[in-house]
């Protein structure tokens, strides 16, 4: 679920990192690529172990995401990933993430408080993919 609402953000994002950062445009296409997998990867990752409370409220708009850690968190690992994978100055990219990933949190958000998706649609998505994987590990591979 997640990652469907952030592909349908990718147009007006990629736009927007072009625009303010002036990253090339295969460059930003592939800045949101990266954002959606720290996002993704960082919620999955919590909400298997549980550790959702003050996300949750990021991710139905009830919270801002400069007052979740699981924001900061991705921020810190997508700026490694920007300079790393593609090649960013970190300059750039210290300005690149915290705006990509508060942008996807807000959309999120915004849909959430909308109505358009429920805690359910989150959690599902999240959870369903974090215990799959732990699954597949413990039961050697069965569920991959």
């Amino acid at each position: 679920m997640i990652e469907n609402l952030i592909n349908g953000l990718k147009g007006q994002l990629t736009g927007e990192l072009q625009s303010k950062f002036n990253l090339q445009p295969d460059t930003a296409n592939k800045s949101v690529d990266l954002a959606k997998d720290n996002v993704v990867g960082e919620l999955k990752q919590r909400a298997s172990s549980g550790e959702m409370g003050g996300l949750m409220d990021v991710l139905k708009g009830r919270k801002a995401p400069d007052d979740s850690s699981a924001t900061n968190s991705i921020i810190n690992k997508y700026v490694s990933d920007l300079t790393t994978r593609l090649g960013i100055p970190e300059s750039v990219a210290k300005q690149v993430a915290p705006f990509a990933i508060k942008f996807i949190m807000q959309k999120i958000g915004g849909q959430a408080s909308a109505g358009n998706i429920s805690e359910g649609d989150l959690l599902g998505g999240l959870i369903g993919g974090g215990l799959k994987d732990k699954l597949g590990k413990g039961l050697g591979g069965l569920f991959k």
